[in-house]
C-alpha cells in the first residue's frame, strides 16, 4: 500500500470530520454574511478545546511540556490581541446576529493550524523515536492556537458588550441557524 494511503487509512475518522467542518466554515467565511453569534464561536471553541485536550493528553507523560504550552499560549494571545481587528463586524445583541466581512484569513489560518497538528501527529507515528522532540512542536502549536483564539474570544466579548441592540421596529434579516 502506498505510504500516503496507509497514513490516510490509519487517520481517525474524527480528524476527517474536523477537517470538513473547518473547510466548510472557512469557505463560508470567504463572503460577507449574517450569522448567528453562536456559530461565530464554533471555530474558536474547536481550537481552544483541541489545545486544552492536547495539553491534558501530554501532561501525564511529560509534565514539563506545560511550560512550552504556557509560553506558546501567551505568545498566541499576544499575537491575537495585537493583530485581530473586529471593526468590520457588526453585532445585534437583540437578535443574536452578527454581520461579518468576508476574508480568506480564517480559512488559511485554520487549515494551517490543522495541517501543522496533523503533520506532527503523522511524523510522530512514522518515526516514534522523534516523538519526544516533536511533542514540543505539537504542544507549541496547541498552545499558540489556544492563546490566539482566547484573544479572539476576549476581543469578541468586548465588541459584543459594546454592541447596541437594534432599534425597535427594525426588520430582522434572515439568518441561517
Amino acid at each position: 500500500m502506498p505510504p500516503i494511503l496507509a497514513i490516510l487509512r490509519h487517520t481517525p475518522i474524527w480528524v476527517f470530520v474536523l477537517l470538513i467542518v473547518l473547510v466548510m466554515l472557512g469557505l463560508q467565511g470567504l463572503r460577507a454574511r449574517r450569522v448567528a453569534v453562536w456559530r461565530l464561536l464554533l471555530v474558536p471553541a474547536i481550537f481552544i478545546i483541541w489545545g486544552a485536550v492536547s495539553l491534558v493528553a501530554r501532561f501525564a507523560a511529560a509534565p514539563f511540556l506545560v511550560i512550552d504550552w504556557l509560553v506558546a499560549g501567551a505568545t498566541g494571545f499576544a499575537v491575537g490581541w495585537l493583530t485581530l481587528r473586529l471593526a468590520a463586524m457588526q453585532i445585534d445583541r437583540a437578535t443574536g446576529v452578527a454581520h461579518v466581512a468576508g476574508s480568506v484569513v480564517p480559512l488559511v489560518r485554520n487549515l494551517t493550524i490543522f495541517l501543522a497538528k496533523y503533520c506532527l501527529a503523522v511524523a510522530s507515528a512514522i518515526v516514534p523515536s522523534a516523538a519526544p522532540a516533536l511533542a514540543h512542536w505539537d504542544i507549541g502549536v496547541s498552545g499558540l492556537s489556544f492563546g490566539y483564539f482566547l484573544a479572539w474570544l476576549c476581543r469578541f466579548a468586548i465588541k459584543y458588550r459594546a454592541a447596541q441592540p437594534a432599534p425597535a421596529g427594525a426588520p430582522e434579516a434572515a439568518v441561517r441557524p
